[in-house]
């Protein structure tokens, strides 16, 4: 059904308080779910550790800011928008980022499912 092909709607939440807009409040950063054909190439690389993997799949995830923005990566001094990710948040702020994309991926809801299977008699 067509109405299947629709992911969940973006989320906004506040990442961190240290980045402002010009009327002084926190920006909000959007996050998008992957559909799975996505989330394939992210997990395709092979030999690489479970940081890496959560590192590119966070950044994915990200619509605004634009991690790929040269102007942003170079400031940063980085080539790559999950390498950005960990030189802009602190280890508090990437671990808010984390919890919102796997909220917004499901993979919370994922987990509770699995518990709740594991205890049925």
């Amino acid at each position: 059904m067509i109405e299947e092909q629709y992911l969940p709607e973006q989320k906004e939440i506040v990442i961190s308080n240290r980045f402002v807009g010009e009327n002084g409040q926190p920006i909000p950063w959007k996050i998008k779910a992957l559909k799975e054909k996505e989330h394939q190439k992210i997990k395709k690389r092979e030999g690489e550790d479970i940081e890496k993997y959560w590192g590119r799949f966070c950044a994915n995830c990200v619509v605004l800011p634009n991690l790929n923005d040269e102007e942003l990566l170079k400031s940063y001094g980085c080539h790559s928008a999950d390498e950005v990710l960990k030189e802009m948040l602190t280890m508090g702020e990437y671990m808010i980022l984390l919890k919102t994309v796997r909220e917004q991926n499901c993979f919370e809801e994922r987990k509770q499912n699995i518990k709740y299977d594991i205890k049925k008699p």
